[in-house]
């Protein structure tokens, strides 16, 4: 499993390594030993120069804890995945309880709420020839009215 996070590169790194850096470093072990450490030096020493030129033209972003979470996802070892999911679960259920507190400090009342509802329904005039459901008054009448019933 190690080898796996050992092939992955952050987004910060594929931002300031090229593929010919990659290819020195991947060629570094086959050097003599005395180039080895001067070419790992200037490897590290061109990266610099690019993390440099990344934060000179780099743009203010916020982001979430969320786009955060998201962005560790793929480097985090299982056992740390099952912590951090567990960490978004909470800060999921404080913010929805935060929503409950909102909702509750403006005095929501959902059997008042009902009410307003019933009171609606109950207050709206029918008039004369009005359609209900498709049927006129008359049509109503005439095929639920008692003299259907049992006429069968």
């Amino acid at each position: 499993m190690k080898d796996d996070f050992s092939q992955m590169m952050t987004p910060f790194d594929q931002y300031i390594s090229t593929q010919s850096l990659q290819m020195i470093k991947l060629l570094i072990p086959f050097m003599p030993p005395q180039s080895q450490r001067m070419i790992a030096v200037y490897v590290k020493f061109l990266e610099f120069q690019h993390t440099l030129s990344f934060f000179r033209n780099m743009r203010q972003r916020s982001s979430s804890p969320e786009d955060i979470f998201d962005g560790l996802k793929p480097y985090l070892s299982p056992s740390d995945l099952e912590s951090f999911d567990q960490m978004q679960n909470m800060m999921n259920m404080m913010s929805m309880m935060q929503e409950m507190q909102n909702i509750s400090d403006m005095d929501f009342d959902p059997m008042s709420m009902m009410g307003m509802f019933a009171q609606e329904e109950h207050t709206e005039p029918q008039k004369e020839g009005e359609t209900i459901d498709g049927l006129d008054e008359q049509s109503s009448t005439k095929r639920y009215g008692p003299d259907k019933i049992g006429a069968d």
